[in-house]
């Protein structure tokens, strides 16, 4: 029987450079991706980023987001939560062995009868392992997302040099590694989902230092257990 790898993003589907990136490391499975976002309407997609009706909890980390349009909106994590806890659980329902929440920020556990892979923990594990000095450089998708990863990649024990760079936008990862070229980093971790591996290897042209990405990561080690 084939295994089912399910991911779950916290935007909308189709992604298929998610699909693609987890299926070239896990040929043997079956790769299937749900949308937290799937189904919704423009009018529920303008409630969910409404501020105006936020708790305190509501404005602790905004989160990138790709619609199926290919454009991006920021809404809360908690907000999330319940939307991508659903998905995951459908598609465990379907059959998924094993299932990655497509995002490596300080995404919380995910109540679900099989194993959810969070990369918000599996990369910063993985630069721990890397990193003599704990100094790292980190490259998240969004501006306003710069002081909350900075916290996490604190909290997680490391001294972060935080910038920012979009999936969608080459120029801003040309401005990120600008920052970076000449900080003293024992590497740079592009934080984010949303970056193929050709981001990586972008990077580590322009800055010179060992670079990984959230996305080759966690699709290398969902690979090796599904």
């Amino acid at each position: 029987m084939t295994p089912i790898l399910g991911i779950v993003t916290i935007g909308q589907t189709p992604r298929p450079d998610l699909a693609e990136a987890f299926g070239a490391e896990a040929p043997h499975a079956q790769v299937r991706v749900a949308g937290a976002l799937d189904g919704m309407l423009a009018e529920d997609l303008a409630a969910l980023q409404d501020l105006k009706t936020s708790g305190p909890r509501d404005l602790e980390y905004p989160l990138l987001v790709r619609l199926a349009s290919g454009a991006h909106i920021e809404v809360p994590l908690d907000r999330l939560v319940p939307l991508v806890t659903s998905a995951a659980r459908k598609l465990a329902a379907d059959g998924a062995s094993v299932i990655v929440v497509a995002c490596a920020g300080a995404f919380p556990d995910v109540p679900c009868p099989v194993p959810v892979l969070l990369p918000g923990r599996i990369v910063p594990a993985v630069a721990g392992a890397l990193s003599r000095t704990r100094r790292v450089g980190i490259v998240t998708p969004n501006r306003a997302q710069v002081p909350y990863a900075e916290r996490k990649w604190r909290v997680d024990g490391f001294e972060p040099t935080v910038t920012w760079a979009s999936p969608s936008r080459d120029d801003e990862m040309a401005r990120a590694a600008d920052e970076l070229r000449g900080a003293d980093l024992d590497l740079i971790v592009i934080d984010c989902m949303g970056h193929a591996d050709d981001a990586r290897r972008a990077m580590a042209q322009w800055t010179g230092k060992l670079v990984i990405a959230a996305q080759s990561v966690v699709a290398r080690v969902a690979g090796a257990i599904v």
